[in-house]
């Protein structure tokens, strides 16, 4: 039963700069030795006591008073500016705090950062061939900055309830990531790197595996902007695609491994595909390297960061039969 995942979402800067006037104002000295120049280069000029008297410079004409229909008339025009409405954008007049994820179980490029703390829960009706349903859980916390430098990501995830292993064991993974746009980001990472056993769960004779440890991948993500407006149908398309190893490989491979007491090995792909069908709700379609996965994703809160994935699993491809999962996860940062 593979671990949980969990899932993140430009600054600007404007400098303004002054320019200086090219030339001094200039200034006039009138005495016994006159001298006229400029602040920046001042020249002498010898004179005799008859030279010509400056004439003094026209006195200011004073507006007119506006008359009181004036005053009123603008008073009015005034008030009527400050009570209207500010005009709605063109678009994106309204951008939700919490939006919805675009994968299930696949990591994507994107990931958390700025001291964000992230927890998750995952629930099945039933573990791979057993008739025994099973959770999960998880938890972390993301680092550094993934847009001027790098983001990290550090998890522990518990793998069982109680099914396949005892309740808490599990193991830790990490993530590296960055973003290289607004839209677009990628990201490296190692699932299951140290693990906690804490002994063997009810199940665990019936259970086959599908956690193995020293997982790595790379994946970048990609959302395409069909529409401008971010709160119209169909308007954002996320495209995930990745390589790695352990969780990601083909099934059989992890079975024959787990038969013959060894790690599997080798590399294969992964990939999901999100469309925002609504402003809360975006729908998934996903491979995560064993077997084809679809679900929704649903962020119910403008301002509270819950977001709820129910899915079915094993589609085709690994176990036997499709499976039922629903997963929820919350994000804070401090």
């Amino acid at each position: 039963m593979k671990k949980l995942l969990w899932y993140a979402c430009c600054c600007w800067t404007l400098s303004l700069v002054g320019a200086s006037a090219s030339n001094a104002s200039p200034v006039v000295q009138l005495d016994e030795n006159s001298t006229v120049g400029s602040a920046a280069n001042l020249g002498t000029v010898t004179g005799s006591s008859s030279l010509a008297q400056v004439p003094p410079p026209p006195s200011p004409e004073v507006p007119a008073k506006p008359s009181n229909s004036e005053t009123q008339d603008l008073q009015n025009q005034l008030n009527n500016i400050n009570n209207q409405a500010p005009a709605p954008d063109k678009f994106n007049t309204y951008i939700p705090r919490v939006s919805p994820g675009f994968s299930i179980s696949n990591p994507t490029g994107f990931g958390a950062d700025n001291n964000l703390l992230f927890f998750g829960l995952s629930y099945q009706n039933r573990t791979r061939f057993t008739q025994t349903s099973d959770g999960e859980a998880g938890f972390g916390i993301g680092l550094g900055d993934a847009v001027n430098s790098v983001g990290v990501e550090l998890s522990y995830s518990i793998n069982s309830f109680g099914s396949s292993q005892s309740f808490g064991s599990g193991a830790f993974n990490a993530k590296i990531h960055k973003r290289l746009s607004e839209d677009s980001a990628v990201a490296v990472g190692w699932n299951q790197f140290a693990q906690i056993n804490l002994g063997n769960g009810r199940n665990a004779s019936n259970v086959q595996s599908d956690f193995p440890p020293n997982s790595y991948y790379a994946v970048g993500s990609k959302i395409f902007r069909t529409c401008e407006d971010i709160n119209q149908p169909l308007c954002r398309i996320a495209v995930t695609g990745g390589i790695g190893s352990g969780v990601f490989l083909p099934f059989s491979t992890i079975q024959n491994a787990v038969a013959t007491g060894t790690t599997a090995s080798g590399l294969n792909v992964f990939g999901s595909v999100g469309v925002r069908v609504a402003r809360p709700v975006s729908a998934i379609l996903e491979w995560t390297g064993q077997d084809l996965a679809a679900g929704v994703s649903i962020a119910p809160f403008d301002n509270f960061p819950l977001v709820i994935t129910p899915a079915v699993r094993d589609i085709t491809g690994a176990g036997d039969g499709a499976r039922f999962i629903l997963g929820a996860g919350v994000a804070v940062n401090f």
